[in-house]
């Protein structure tokens, strides 16, 4: 049987941070690639780099260097109206510091961009 191609592949990712006059280097030449309904798990200290690389491979925070290929489209090279198209049909993660309506259910929040793109059928529910 043949290996799924990737869904994501991030090659030689490199993210720095300034701390007054020192550089942090955040992400050292990070490499992955994820295959669809594969579980990735990013474990790590405080202050390790693990928002950041997720924020970098789902196009919100621009790498310093390397590249991020998402369903064979190459992030980071397009407008940011067509980064956010990418993100807001394709994409889907849940952030550290999460903003929920706490008067929708589970469902409906995750729903919620999807019925607001007319994406979401009421029979999808």
């Amino acid at each position: 049987m043949q290996t799924p191609a990737p869904q994501l592949i991030a090659r030689n990712l490199r993210r720095s941070f300034r701390m007054g006059p020192r550089r942090i280097e955040v992400l050292r030449g990070i490499s992955m690639e994820v295959r669809r309904s594969e579980a990735v798990f990013l474990v790590g200290a405080s202050g390790a780099g693990k928002t950041t690389l997720l924020y970098t491979l789902a196009g919100l925070e621009r790498p310093e260097g390397g590249t991020v290929d998402f369903e064979g489209q190459r992030l980071y090279t397009g407008s940011s109206q067509a980064q956010a198209q990418i993100r807001n049909t394709q994409m889907g993660f849940v952030f550290q510091s999460y903003f929920l309506l706490p008067e929708l259910t589970a469902l409906e929040n995750v729903m919620l961009p999807g019925m607001i793109g007319g994406s979401v059928r009421e029979s999808a529910a």
